[in-house]
């Protein structure tokens, strides 16, 4: 099964900073702890407000069992009434040090 790989990006509204960076940092733990989870990594941004999620899952099947646990389930729940605009979810794929130009 081929590796999944994300990069997930949250805007909280203003006055909502706070509560959204505990929310995300609550799905930390419980998120490490999955079968099929490889990373899962926050990070803030120097801009208030933003922050990203680095996400590496073994396979697209333990991606969506992630996607069908409580606490994402509460992400999404909550996290949407925390954010101005909506999760910007970017699958990605590592480009190789010396590989070619296309």
């Amino acid at each position: 099964m081929a590796e999944v790989v994300l990069i997930v990006r949250f805007v909280a509204r203003t006055g909502t900073e706070d509560q959204l960076k505990t929310l995300l940092q609550g799905m930390l733990a419980p998120t490490h702890a999955e079968r099929g989870c490889k990373l899962y990594d926050l990070y803030e941004s120097d801009t208030r407000g933003r922050f990203f999620l680095s996400e590496r899952w073994e396979s697209q099947a333990a991606l969506d069992l992630h996607m069908a646990t409580p606490h994402f389930k509460r992400l999404k729940q909550i996290g949407g009434e925390l954010v101005s605009e909506p999760f910007e979810i970017n699958f990605v794929k590592q480009i190789q040090v010396g590989a070619a130009s296309a």
